[in-house]
């Protein structure tokens, strides 16, 4: 027999309201708040399971009973929203199996995960993330808007329940058994079944293999309270975004000051200019408040530009207020650098005649300039103000290429980058153990109670014989 250990149901309703479809996703976004952060614990949970079967060989049962909830929330809140359309109740905010709910799902006992399949899992179920994704991606356009097989699927039956207030039974059953893939998929990934899942699209409201002749039941939730739980999960949750964006960042800054140099630029990659007229310029560039860094900073401020010719040639670098430039430039084409694309640059060709441009050097506007042959480099300190930047040919003539590096000057950033890695390290860890925490508190509720334990054996009561009342 080759029944899949996870099963997924659905039972169609037979009547179902012709507009509800078109407002159920304002209905569900409290569902939707709450999904993100089960989803979230649901990631980080998985990872420890693997972790746990990886070096334990077993997989926590508390885990394993929270992952299962969060698939069946999901699977309800799919069916009832944009998966299936397949009834107008309203799903429950609960973890735990709803037996008479229209969505359900069972997860069947078998064997542990082989310790090894954490390591292979994930690749193992790339064929099935390409038929799903084949399915659930954007396969066609109409009108310029991406229409996948599933969103096509939901807007016929929606259309078809609008007007005639009916629910094609096929595409009920295509859309269930979609979402029956789906979910087998994601068992897998989460480790609840080693078993692999079957390329089939098991069309239908319940499974095509016979169900076990003694059913598995669902634990009852137990009793306690789950709000310690919920907070704990919902903190960790939250956590995970300031830690990771804190730890990035240091990241970030401890990369950015390895790429300094002995004078404290981190000079960008080369970006080659061309142009068949007189100059290529970069406008556009407004700073403000340098003084603040500059005052109280040191070793910053300072920007570097490096252009080599080619060719050779004598070239031409300056700085100036943009609208100094754009008042000389007047009425002489010339190429705007707007963009960098797949590295290459991309330019705005300016209105005028191409023409040779006055004498570059000596033009009184210029903050800063610098001139050579084959290499020129320009040196600035930054100032308040919108500026542009001019590349050119010493003599103004048309027709200029250049191979550009730019560079700006950055403080020692090894202690900054390192304490906010380090205080993201530990927000993570802090936020993980949260979330371990909140979830194998929920997960605990709904895995099955020990078995009670016998107690020790003793010896046989004796009977005592009654007494005899004499006279």
């Amino acid at each position: 027999m080759n029944r899949f250990p996870l099963r997924v149901e659905a039972r169609r309703d037979p009547s179902l309201s012709r507009g509800l479809w078109l407002v159920k996703w304002l209905l569900l976004i409290p569902h939707y708040v709450v999904l993100l952060v089960l989803w979230t614990g649901l990631v980080v949970l998985t990872l420890v399971a693997y972790l746990a079967v990886l070096f334990t060989g077993r997989y926590p049962a508390s885990i394993r009973a929270y992952n299962l909830g969060v698939l069946r929330w999901s699977w309800r809140v799919g069916y009832y929203g944009y998966q299936a359309l397949g009834t107008d109740r309203y799903p429950p905010f609960t973890l735990a199996e709803v037996p008479d709910y229209p969505a359900r799902l069972h997860l069947e006992t078998g064997a542990a995960p082989p310790r090894w399949l954490p390591l292979v899992a994930w690749l193992f179920a790339i064929p099935h993330l390409v038929f799903l994704g084949a399915l659930t991606g954007a396969g066609t356009r109409q009108y310029g808007a991406p229409i996948s097989a599933i969103g096509a699927a939901l807007l016929i039956a929606g259309i078809a329940l609008l007007f005639t207030g009916t629910y094609p039974r096929g595409l009920h059953d295509l859309l269930v058994g979609i979402a029956r893939w789906n979910l087998r998929v994601a068992a897998y990934l989460t480790l609840l079944t080693p078993r692999y899942p079957p390329f089939r699209l098991d069309q239908g409201e319940t499974e095509p293999d016979p169900p076990p002749e003694d059913p598995v039941k669902a634990p009852a939730p137990r009793g306690g309270s789950v709000v310690g739980s919920a907070i704990a999960l919902v903190a960790g949750v939250l956590l995970l975004a300031p830690a990771a964006g804190t730890g990035i960042g240091g990241a970030v800054l401890l990369g950015l000051d390895a790429s300094r140099d002995s004078t404290g630029f981190v000079t960008s990659r080369t970006l080659e200019l061309s142009t068949g007229t007189a100059a290529v310029t970069a406008e556009n560039l407004r700073i403000t408040d340098a003084g603040v860094w500059t005052r109280n900073i040191a070793d910053v401020g300072g920007v570097r530009v490096t252009a080599t010719s080619p060719a050779g040639r004598s070239l031409f670098v300056g700085i100036a207020p943009e609208s100094a430039v754009d008042a000389w430039l007047a009425g002489t084409a010339h190429d705007e650098l707007i963009g960098i694309r797949s590295g290459d640059a991309r330019y705005h060709r300016a209105d005028g005649v191409t023409r040779p441009v006055t004498d570059p050097v000596a033009q009184p506007f210029w903050i800063s300039s610098a001139t050579g042959t084959g290499t020129t480099t320009l040196n600035w300190n930054v100032t308040d103000g919108d500026f542009a930047v001019v590349v050119a040919n010493l003599d103004g003539s048309p027709g200029v290429a250049a191979d550009v590096r730019g560079g700006i000057q950055v403080p020692d950033l090894t202690g900054l980058g390192a304490g906010l890695l380090t205080t993201g390290i530990v927000l993570g860890v802090i936020a993980i153990g949260l979330i371990v925490l909140g979830g194998v508190g929920l997960g605990r509720r709904h895995t099955e109670p020990p078995p009670p334990a016998a107690g020790p054996a003793g010896p046989a009561p004796q009977q005592v014989p009654p007494a005899t009342v004499g006279s």
